[in-house]
This record gives structure tokens, sequence and C-alpha cells, in this order.
């Protein structure tokens, strides 16, 4: 069995599940491929227009909210599946890449595969399994929303419920779980007190990490804060800076060289330095968030994209960290929880009974015995048109 793992370039939060996926397949003894879903359509143009794009948003966020807020309508689906359609050349490159690899299924971890891999897959008459991992975990743009789409992965309750809401068919979309990234396991049992011995970094001070993301892009105005109100923490910032981010905190380590700063880039244990903190703190992201309920370390959400409504609405629930872009109340928080043994426990006792599953070789079962009943075009078309029928019944007794 041979599968196709695509994710696009704007973030590390498609690619990395992808990867995990990826990665437990190979081991389970199936081949696959990894591919970046514009360049194996030959389109260098949408890849890097994708990726500014991301990059831009998460420089200003208040514009992310409004250009995502804008986006999110069925129109945006019709109008990337029109183009999509149009680009002729692409549609080719598309085709060879599977002429070449002749991949058994498809499973993308970006929404775009609802209203592109579909058109791709029609257009070029190839009938296999399209499977696609809702990667904002809790919720996703509508753009992304095609019953043409085989299986609708979404790795919480919320999350399905969301999807069917708006409008997929509900025989589609199944609960799934979270792909951690590979060795994320090997930290569960470690203490703080052991990652931070292990780190040799201060043992007794409050730590805190500030996740800069894939893209590396923040800013110093928190840390000041810090500062300006004596506060003893210990902060470590992960990700590779970006060069602006970089000059940012550069300036700050030479009017602050007595602070805890510690700023390691980007790092192949991220658990480690999770299980070294008391909270993890950062721009909302599915991989960030899900590492730290995995590992059972608070999130502070402190920039709020477009995306985090549904994380909004799981924190609500589930009492698991929280959501605040103004700096003076952020330190307000962490002040309060960072002295509350009562607080800190109880935080303990919710991550210790979350319903979410990060069980990645479980996953790959799944995958694989979904597979299973779609594996002829005979079952591929008897299922699409169960999915035609039970649309058209519901918009029926919709319309009664």
């Amino acid at each position: 069995m041979k599968g196709a793992f695509i994710y696009v370039d704007a973030g590390k939060g498609h690619y990395v599940p992808a990867k995990a996926v990826y990665d437990r397949f190979l081991e389970k003894g199936h081949e696959a491929t990894l591919d970046n879903l514009f360049l194996l359509m030959e389109s260098e143009m949408w890849n890097r227009l994708v990726k500014s794009a991301w990059r831009r948003q998460l420089q200003h966020p208040k514009l992310e909210r409004i250009e995502n807020s804008f986006f999110d309508r069925s129109l945006s689906f019709h109008l990337v599946k029109f183009l999509a359609f149009i680009n002729i050349s692409e549609r080719r490159a598309f085709k060879a890449w599977y002429e070449k690899e002749r991949p058994d299924f498809i499973f993308c971890t970006n929404y775009f595969a609802g209203p592109i891999l579909t058109t791709m897959l029609k257009h070029a008459n190839i009938n296999i399994p399209l499977f696609v991992l809702g990667t904002d975990v809790f919720d996703n743009q509508k753009t992304g929303v095609s019953n043409r789409i085989d299986i609708q992965y979404m790795p919480s309750q919320l999350g399905v419920k969301n999807y069917k809401k708006h409008g997929f068919d509900p025989s589609i979309v199944k609960l799934c779980p979270f792909p951690l990234k590979k060795g994320m396991v090997q930290y569960v049992k470690y203490s703080k007190l052991q990652a931070r011995k292990e780190l040799k970094i201060e043992l007794n001070k409050p730590t805190l990490i500030y996740n800069l993301g894939g893209e590396g892009i923040g800013h110093t105005l928190f840390i000041k804060a810090v500062v300006n109100q004596n506060l003893d923490w210990q902060i470590i910032v992960l990700g590779n800076m970006s060069r602006a981010t970089q000059k940012r905190f550069d300036g700050f380590k030479q009017k602050n060289p007595n602070f805890s700063l510690v700023t390691p880039g980007f790092v192949n244990n991220v658990g480690l330095y999770i299980k070294a903190c008391d909270v993890q703190l950062g721009k909302t992201g599915g991989n960030a968030f899900l590492e730290s309920l995995y590992l059972h370390r608070p999130f502070l959400m402190s920039e709020l994209l477009y995306c985090s409504k549904g994380y909004l609405e799981f924190m609500k629930d589930y009492k698991v960290g929280w959501a605040e872009s103004n700096t003076k109340k952020q330190i307000e928080i962490l002040k309060q929880f960072l002295v509350s043994k009562a607080d800190q426990e109880e935080m303990e006792r919710t991550m210790s009974s979350l319903p979410i599953s990060f069980d990645v070789p479980a996953f790959v079962d799944q995958i694989v015995e979904d597979y299973k009943r779609l594996d002829t075009p005979e079952k591929l078309f008897a299922k699409r048109k169960r999915i035609k029928e039970n649309i058209k019944k519901d918009h029926h007794i919709k319309n009664r």
C-alpha cells in the first residue's frame, strides 16, 4: 500500500502532522511520499503567495483576523475551486505527479484539499480516496468544506460537531487521534526538575516558554513587562527567529544582561523544554497547543488569530489555559497561577482526563482500515453515491 501525504507550506502546523503520520506509515512497512501541495502542482507562485501571506498575517494579527474572517465563507470554496480548474498546466503537473507516484490514497493536512485536490482528482479522472486532517483541531474554514472529500478526520469532538455544522455530511467526518511529532512520548514521564537539570537551566525559578512558532515571528513586549515588574522569572524563547525578531531580542539582552532569558532557537527536543516549563505561551497553533496538553502544561494564547475561536471554545469548556492579548493582563494571569498550588493541581487533574487521543500508530491503523473499505473504484463510487443521496435527502427535508 502506498500513501501520498500532502501539506501546504504555511507554518509548521500543516507539515508536522503530515510528517508524523508519514513516518509512522513507513514504520508499519508501507510505501509513502511526502509532498508540498503547490510544488507537486509545479506552482511556485502559489507556494510563495500562501507562505508570504501567512507570515504577513502572523506579523499583523489584526490583519489576519480581518482577512480570514472575510475569506471564511462558502464563496471562497467556489473561487479557489475555479482557480484550480482554469490552471490547466497545474492540473497537468498534478496528473504527471500521480502517474509517477501512483499512490493508493491521498492524505492532506490543509483545508485547500477541499477545493483544490477534489478538482484535480476529478478532472484527471483519478479514482482514489482523499483523506483530510483538520489541523486546527477544533474548527476550520468553510473554504475547506467539500463532500467530495472521502473522510474528513478531526481530532476532537468539538471539531467533529463544528464540521458537521459547516455542511459536511455526518458520515464523512470521523474522530481521530492528533498526530504529534515523533519522539514526543519519550518526555511524558519527565518531572519538571529532571527536565531543567538536563537542559542546564535555572532549577527553581518560575519558567515560561515563549513559542514563536514555525515562522519565528514575535516581539519583546511581554518580556519587557516582566522586567518592569521586577519578576524573577525564567523565559525560554523557542523557534528560529526571523531577522527582525532576532534584532529585538538581541537589543533586549544588551539592556538586560542579568535577566534569565534562554534562546535555544529551533530545537528537536521541544518536549523536554515543555516539561521544564510551568506555562507555555504564544500564538494559536495546533501543534504547540496540543503538545502542551499532551505533556500537561497549560497554554496562554498571547495573540488571538481568527482560527482561535475553536480553541477558545475548547478552553472555556475544559479550563486548560487562557486567551489574552493584553500584556498587563497576561502578567496578572501568570502571577496568580504560578503561586497557586490549588490552581496548578486543578489544571493537572483536568489535563489527565481530556477527550483527545494522541496515538499516532492507532491513527495509521485507522487510515489503513478506512482505505480498505474504499480500495476499489466500485467501492469508492458506491460510497460517493450514498453521500449524494444523503445530501439530496437532507436538502429535501430542510425545504419541506
